[in-house]
């Protein structure tokens, strides 16, 4: 629904004065705009210049001759939609509908238990735009009846950040940092589907979150164990008073909640995400820092219910020893291989089994089963932004919202429309939103955020009057897989660099992102490191003072 439509119930059978905002019988007529230097009338001014006092609607008093307090105050106690369709009338409605203290009273009123605002330059408005949004749906698939439902909302939540289904129960991580334990949330229809309990009840598993996972695989009978990734007060070193703060890695599990595991870490490192790949006994536990690297370790899930202590090995991620260069921002699993996502929005993979490599790319020429760490990168002409790994397909989202999708399509997952396989990202029609999917059902997730910037951009002109980019499989023969798009983006990056040092470290990043043999990266890297260092630069090491 459009502003105008959703403002289409404030209008009044008659037209207001293009310059008067009024009340009349509690009813409020809004002009589109309301310029600062036009007269506005009251009752001291008289009737309104140009025309004779209708009858019945007697003199009309400006809203701006009320306080702003009772102004703001009667304003809260609108839905969040109309607040937003109020600020769209006019200037002076737009500064009313944008103060912190209607959102503050909204926000009271929607979640009456949340104690603080949280954080942003908006921390009223976000918050409660994040309450009212919030929002978790399902529908299940097979059967007769193909119905959405919505979940049961945690009114201590605040907002819903991220989500993960088990066998019976859901948990929900909210931006606050507070797991949510939704217990024994999903049961058995008599038509045999899956739905929401309605009387199921949540309790608060953890606080102090910030990410969590499970058994990357689709099927949720193997989510036998839930890792919270955490902030814990430690107590100091002996000899020395007060606490710091550490992460942790929390093993819970999924069937009753209780606390089986814990490894803390030092209070150096700082994660952000965490991931899981591999099988139960040989667990690999990826760690992103805040720094971008990604550190590992394994553990063995059929002993994680033992009561006894051992130590474990943190190591550095191949992909961030090989190429220290290299940001990831984020990451996606599942039980064979992993997605890497950059800051640049570069995007490298591990495959761990031929099967699934042949089924991604449709050969095994690069695959190397003695270096299944070796990141390969994928080209694509523009930045990557989000992704989702299957077991042998992917998606992914670029920063102008197209969709790509890779890998098998025997059941046409890939929503190409047909059943044939992809070795290189397809481009499919535009449609993304934020959902996860079981065997059983597929879960929708709503919580908006303000203080997000918008994540797409428009295309460029060119792209979308001119010839468009050839899809792999379109039988194009002048550029099969846009090549020559890529590189013509990869050499507008390098110009846009402003000096030499920029140039040589964009173009090893571009090196990486170019799908080539190990071997080969290893040369071009090795190169660019030795005319880096003969032009004055800087190989490995820090900067010397010459330089």
């Amino acid at each position: 629904m459009s502003w105008q439509e959703q403002t289409a119930s404030y209008s009044l059978p008659w037209k207001p004065a293009p310059h008067c905002i009024s009340f009349y019988s509690g009813l409020v007529p809004f002009a589109p705009t309301l310029p600062p230097e036009v007269k506005r009338s009251c009752p001291s001014c008289g009737p309104e210049p140009g025309g004779e006092e209708k009858k019945g609607r007697g003199n009309p008093i400006s809203v701006q001759l009320f306080p702003p307090e009772l102004v703001e105050h009667i304003i809260s106690f609108l839905p969040v939609r109309d607040v937003v369709a109020l600020g769209q009338t006019c200037h002076y409605f737009r500064e009313v509908c944008d103060t912190e203290g209607v959102w503050r009273r909204i926000c009271r009123r929607l979640s009456p238990r949340l104690r603080e605002q949280g954080s942003g330059v908006r921390p009223w408005k976000r918050a409660a735009i994040l309450n009212y949004t919030k929002g978790l749906y399902f529908q299940a698939f097979g059967g007769r009846r193909r119905c959405l439902s919505k979940s049961v909302a945690p009114l201590l939540a605040h907002g819903y950040r991220r989500f993960l289904p088990t066998k019976d129960h859901v948990f929900i991580l909210d931006y606050v940092g507070t797991l949510f334990f939704f217990k024994n949330a999903l049961v058995s229809s008599t038509l045999g589907q899956i739905q929401w309990k309605r009387a199921c009840r949540y309790v608060v598993l953890c606080r102090g979150a910030k990410d969590f996972a499970s058994d990357p695989r689709c099927d949720t009978v193997y989510r036998k164990y839930l890792y919270v990734l955490a902030t814990r007060e430690q107590l100091g070193v002996a000899g020395t008073t007060g606490s710091r703060a550490c992460d942790c890695v929390e093993v819970y599990l999924q069937s009753s909640g209780q606390r089986v595991f814990k490894m803390t870490f030092h209070h150096s490192m700082s994660f952000k995400q965490i991931v899981l790949v591999g099988q139960e006994t040989q667990r690999a536990l990826l760690l992103l820092t805040e720094e971008g690297k990604i550190y590992s370790l394994v553990v063995n899930e059929t002993q994680l219910d033992q009561p006894r202590s051992y130590t474990v090995q943190l190591a550095l991620r191949k992909v961030s020893h090989c190429l220290p260069h290299l940001r990831v921002a984020c990451m996606a699993s599942n039980q064979s291989s992993t997605v890497y996502i950059t800051d640049q929005g570069g995007v490298y993979f591990e495959v761990h089994t031929p099967g699934v490599y042949r089924d991604l790319f449709g050969t095994l020429q690069a695959f190397d089963p003695l270096d299944q760490q070796m990141p390969l990168a994928l080209s694509l002409p523009a930045k990557i932004l989000f992704c989702a790994l299957g077991y042998n397909h992917l998606g992914l989202v670029d920063e102008f919202g197209r969709i790509f999708m890779q890998g098998n399509n025997r059941y046409g997952q890939l929503g190409t429309g047909d059943k044939m396989d992809r070795g290189e990202p397809t481009q499919v029609p535009l449609c993304a939103c934020s959902l996860c999917s079981t065997r059983e059902c597929l879960y929708m997730l709503s919580s908006h955020d303000i203080e997000h910037h918008p994540a797409y951009r428009d295309l460029p002109a060119s792209r979308v009057v001119g010839n468009p980019e050839p899809s792999p499989g379109a039988g194009a023969p002048q550029d099969p897989g846009g090549t020559a798009q890529a590189c013509e983006e990869y050499l507008s990056q390098i110009h846009s660099c402003p000096t030499l040092q920029d140039r040589m470290e964009k173009m090893k990043e571009i090196v990486g992102w170019m799908p080539l043999m190990a071997a080969q990266k290893d040369f071009f890297w090795e190169a660019l490191d030795m005319l880096q260092t003969a032009a004055g630069g800087v190989g490995e090491g820090p900067p010397t003072p010459d330089s």
